[in-house]
C-alpha cells in the first residue's frame, strides 16, 4: 500500500482550494523550516518592499544587497535590510565575505529569491553558486527590470523607438547570462516584457507586478477644476525616457498658448522624489522601452495620470483595466495636449489608477502571489 506523505496531502490541498491564504501556509511552512526568504539586490528598492511587508504578514525575510550603490550617478537613498560589505572593504575582503555569505545560504534561508543579480557573476551562475545551492535543496527563484537582461537586438526588432543600437557582444553576454541563470534557477518572476524572453530559457514563468505599500503613498488625485495643471518627469536615464521628446513636446505647447507648469528634476532621494510626486497633476514616465517601470506603479498609486509607452505587441499582455496613457515620441506632444486641456479626465484617470495599483500591484496580493510559488517550490 502507498503511504500518501504530508507533501502529498498538503499538494492536494493546494490545488483543491483556490481561495485559501497562500501566505498562511507558507509562514506555517517557514516556522517549520526556522529559516528565512533571502531577497537578494535592490533592484528600484522593491526587494525592500517585499521583505519587510512579508515580516508584517508572519514571514520571516531580509533584503542583502552586496553593497548600497545607485544606477548611474543618482543617489535614491533606497532602502535595504543589510549589505555583505562595504565599498572601503579591500577586493580581496569583498570576495571572502561573498563566499562566506554564499556558503552560509543553506543554514538561513528556506528560500533564495534574485532581484536582477545574484551573489557572483551572472555569466558564471551555472558554475558554482547555483550547483551549491541546489545541490543543498535551497530552490532559487528569478525577477527581472529590464535593461540587465533585455536584448538589445530583439527590442529593436519589436520597437522603433527603443534606445540603443543593437550589439552583437552585449547580447551575446544576456544570452550567456540567460542560460547560466536558467540551469538552477527554478522560476523566474518578471514583468510582460521579459517574460517574453525567459519563456525561451524557463519551464516554469510567472508574471511579476511591482509591489508598493500602499500606506506610503496617499492618493492624492488631480482636481477636476485645475486649469493650469503641473506636469512632472523625474528621468533617472534621460536616454532611456525619452527626455528629449518630452522636452520638446513641452516647448511645442507652451508656444501654442497652453496653460500649465512643467517641473523636471533628477538627484532626488525616494522620499523626496514621493513628496514631488504628490503634488503634481500629471506625471510623464518614460517613451523609449515599450514596458512600464516601478516608478509609473508609484505615480498611479498616488492617482496621477501616469503617461509611459507600451508595446503594441504588450499591451495585451497586462491587465485590460491598465490606466496608463499610451504614448511615444511621435505622438506625446498630442497626448500631452489632450491631457493638460481636460481636467476631468484627468481626475477620472487617476482614480482609476490608484484603483489599479490597489487591485493588481498591492505588495500583501504580490506576496500572497508568491507564497504559493515558494510553496510549490518547497513542496517538489
Amino acid at each position: 500500500m502507498k503511504l500518501t506523505s504530508t507533501l502529498d496531502i498538503e499538494n492536494r490541498y493546494l490545488e483543491a482550494n483556490s481561495d485559501i491564504k497562500y501566505h498562511e501556509l507558507f509562514k506555517n511552512k517557514q516556522q517549520i523550516l526556522g529559516r528565512k526568504v533571502l531577497h537578494f539586490g535592490s533592484l528600484a528598492g522593491w526587494p525592500h518592499t517585499i521583505a519587510r511587508v512579508s515580516r508584517e504578514m508572519g514571514i520571516d525575510a531580509e533584503n542583502v544587497v552586496h553593497v548600497y550603490k545607485d544606477v548611474l550617478d543618482l543617489d535614491r537613498k533606497l532602502p535595504y535590510d543589510a549589505a555583505i560589505f562595504t565599498d572601503s572593504d579591500w577586493y580581496a575582503s569583498k570576495v571572502l565575505k561573498t563566499a562566506r555569505f554564499l556558503l552560509d545560504c543553506p543554514k538561513k534561508y528556506s528560500i533564495v529569491h534574485y532581484h536582477s543579480t545574484n551573489l557572483l557573476h551572472r555569466e558564471i551562475h551555472f558554475l558554482l553558486e547555483g550547483p551549491y545551492l541546489r545541490k543543498n535543496k535551497l530552490p532559487m527563484v528569478l525577477s527581472l527590470g529590464g535593461g540587465d537582461a533585455r536584448l538589445d537586438g530583439d527590442a529593436k526588432s519589436r520597437n522603433k523607438y527603443y534606445y540603443k543600437e543593437p550589439s552583437f557582444l552585449h547580447d551575446l553576454r544576456v544570452k550567456l547570462r540567460w542560460l547560466s541563470w536558467s540551469k538552477n534557477i527554478a522560476v523566474c518572476a518578471t514583468d510582460p516584457e521579459m517574460a517574453l524572453i525567459a519563456s525561451n530559457y524557463f519551464e516554469e514563468v510567472n508574471i511579476f507586478r511591482q509591489p508598493v505599500e500602499l500606506r506610503l503613498f496617499p492618493f492624492f488625485p488631480p482636481s477636476e477644476t485645475q486649469e493650469d495643471p503641473l506636469v512632472l518627469h523625474v528621468p533617472t536615464n534621460p536616454q532611456v525616457k525619452g527626455t528629449e521628446h518630452i522636452v520638446r513636446a513641452v516647448e511645442n505647447l507652451h508656444k501654442k498658448g497652453l496653460k500649465f507648469r512643467f517641473q523636471m528634476v533628477r538627484q532626488l532621494t525616494q522620499t523626496q522624489f514621493f513628496n514631488t510626486l504628490s503634488h503634481c497633476d500629471i506625471y510623464v514616465d518614460e517613451l523609449r522601452c515599450g514596458g512600464h517601470g516601478m516608478t509609473a506603479v508609484e505615480s498611479m498609486a498616488m492617482g496621477k495620470p501616469t503617461i509611459s509607452y507600451i508595446r503594441d505587441d504588450l499591451v495585451d499582455k497586462y491587465p485590460s483595466d491598465l490606466p496608463i496613457v499610451n504614448a511615444n515620441p511621435d505622438t506625446i506632444e498630442e497626448v500631452l495636449e489632450r491631457l493638460i486641456l481636460d481636467s476631468k479626465m484627468r481626475n477620472l484617470i487617476g482614480v482609476a489608477s490608484r484603483q489599479y495599483v490597489e487591485k493588481y500591484h498591492d505588495a500583501k496580493i504580490i506576496m500572497e502571489d508568491l507564497s504559493r510559488v515558494y510553496l510549490k517550490l518547497l513542496n517538489s
